[in-house]
């Protein structure tokens, strides 16, 4: 299938999507119900879409294109509204979080969709490993030489998308003594981590034409990069959060993102380089390891910082540009989180720690999602 010509946005609307676990009470382990869950739905989203992912105990929450945050949280909550009136009717409950804490992936059924059953074939169990949960955000853009410069400045900032998102510190049953476990589960595919260097669109399209040789790919839904440009919506997508415990919090995170895309593109601070990239996976792992006090290293001078420390420059940074688009209330959220140092994989260690079980763990996610 050929690349589709970038379709133009409006600058820094909005789309989120948020990758659901679909729980089945009292054991609180994985349903394989999302098909009848999703059935049960027809004709009652007024704004947004909920849609299958790629296997039975996963449910996609997307809204449409917003303008802000604000626009974008009043259809999260009707879509919440509408699926957990729907998931007690068939006996179910939801929750975030990038992992669910002992499901095992061998039970794991993958939904009867052409793509993903085609996808099946071809990944095999790496398919039913994947059955994990994460946030994408979409921003607007006005070209695809744009989305190119906005992708690569946004790259600089994935330790921390992902330490503000951690939300996966136990996998099969075990802490895995990271923040973020969720993408250690795909690393095993060819297509993970960054995009392949290209500096324009033209050059993109060079690159798309020759992995669709490798009879991989189909399409850029294919390609499952931590950022890559979506030509069919004019958005650049970032990937590499988990699903967040609220939907505040996910919220928030979609109004850094946009903030930061607004300040990228009105001031083209960076002259990117393929070198930019050279720490790029070793700091992507301290984030994924750590959460907030994993360690950053500066590419050029070599300089190391705390997450955190470098996340609060960040927000001082692109406050101006927050308040232009509204999302300053995003802003003020996430500098707190940071202040305190805590992220939801440190609340769920303390939750165990004092005593509770995972299965309780999992019951407290579902009643925080549905509150």
């Amino acid at each position: 299938m050929p690349l589709p010509d970038f379709h133009v946005s409006d600058p820094y609307t909005l789309g989120i999507e948020l990758e659901m676990q679909v729980v089945n009470p009292p054991a609180f382990d994985l349903s394989q119900d999302s098909s009848a869950l999703i059935a049960g739905l027809q004709g009652q989203l007024a704004a947004g879409e909920v849609k299958h992912d790629i296997t039975e105990s996963m449910l996609e929450l997307a809204t449409g294109v917003c303008h802000d945050i604000h626009q974008a949280s009043a259809q999260f909550s009707a879509l919440r509204q509408v699926v957990l009136e729907a998931a007690s009717r068939q006996h179910l409950v939801i929750c975030g979080g990038g992992t669910h804490p002992f499901q095992k992936w061998q039970r794991q059924e993958v939904c009867d969709n052409e793509r993903y059953q085609r996808t099946f074939e071809q990944f095999g169990y790496l398919i039913q490993q994947a059955t994990v949960f994460g946030q994408h955000v979409h921003v607007g853009c006005r070209s695809g030489d744009e989305a190119l410069y906005l992708l690569h400045g946004l790259s600089r900032f994935v330790p921390h998308f992902i330490a503000l998102s951690a939300a996966s510190p136990w996998l099969q049953g075990a802490d895995t003594r990271f923040a973020c476990s969720r993408l250690n589960v795909f690393s095993a595919f060819p297509d993970m981590g960054p995009m392949p260097w290209v500096e324009n669109w033209s050059q993109f399209e060079g690159l798309f034409r020759r992995l669709s040789y490798t009879s991989m790919i189909d399409s850029i839904k294919d390609l499952h990069w931590d950022i890559r440009p979506s030509p069919h919506f004019g958005t650049v997508e970032v990937r590499v959060m988990d699903t967040p415990l609220t939907l505040s919090h996910a919220v928030n995170i979609a109004g850094l993102i946009q903030s930061i895309a607004s300040w990228l593109l009105e001031t083209r601070p960076f002259k990117h380089q393929e070198s930019d990239y050279l720490l790029y996976k070793f700091n992507r792992f301290q984030a994924c390891r750590y959460g907030l006090e994993g360690v950053l290293t500066d590419v050029d001078s070599g300089k190391q910082c705390r997450i955190s420390e470098d996340i609060q420059r960040l927000l001082d940074t692109v406050q101006p540009w927050a308040e232009t688009l509204e999302a300053s209330s995003a802003i003020d959220a996430l500098r707190r989180q940071v202040k305190q140092g805590h992220s939801e994989a440190d609340a769920m260690r303390d939750f165990i720690a004092g005593g509770g079980s995972l299965i309780a763990l999992v019951e407290k996610h579902c009643e925080i999602w549905a509150a």
